[in-house]
């Protein structure tokens, strides 16, 4: 994985570089979530309250594994 400075030359502007890979978080945000399925912050916690959309907490943060969200 390439260090978030090595992305960038000494003007600012992000390298083309072809070894460059973008990295794609497994555990999405509920805004992430809100707005790949285009929900509100309303549905999204009922969904999650109900079972329906497994997430999980890491302290006052709710996060949902990017593979279940494709499972819907």
């Amino acid at each position: 994985m390439m260090r978030f400075d090595e992305r960038y030359d000494e003007f600012g502007y992000e390298r083309e570089d072809a070894n460059y890979e973008e990295q794609i978080n497994e555990f999405l945000t509920p805004r992430e979530v809100m707005e790949l399925l285009a929900i509100g912050k309303n549905t999204f916690y009922k969904m999650v309250h109900s079972g329906q959309l497994p997430a999980f907490r890491i302290g006052r943060q709710w996060r949902v594994r990017r593979d279940r969200l494709e499972e819907l």
